[in-house]
């Protein structure tokens, strides 16, 4: 999960726009700047996937929904932190039932 979050920092802070599409295995996302795509990757993580793209809107993360994304990013990197350990958390709590 570290790893996609700390691409999607760098992301966010070389380019202006963010593209995303789900495929099989998870989010396929593209940073685009200028016209030129800067990273394509796949988020595999669901809670990442999932909140990232409620940012968008068809599958574009652009104009002020990118800035307030990018400037708001440490709020969001929490937000995904927080939910995952309380996914890790319920898993745990089935088990011991």
């Amino acid at each position: 999960m570290k790893d996609y979050l700390e691409r999607l920092e760098n992301g966010l802070n070389k380019s202006k726009t963010l593209l995303y599409k789900p495929d099989q295995t998870g989010l396929a996302c593209s940073f685009v700047n200028g016209g030129l795509v800067i990273d394509t990757f796949i988020i595999e993580d669901d809670v990442i996937a999932d909140a990232l793209s409620k940012k968008g809107l068809n599958g574009v993360v652009e104009g002020s929904n990118f800035e307030m994304l990018k400037s708001n990013y440490s709020w969001f990197s929490l937000h995904v932190k927080t939910k995952q350990v309380y996914r890790e958390l319920e898993k745990e709590a089935v088990l011991q039932a």
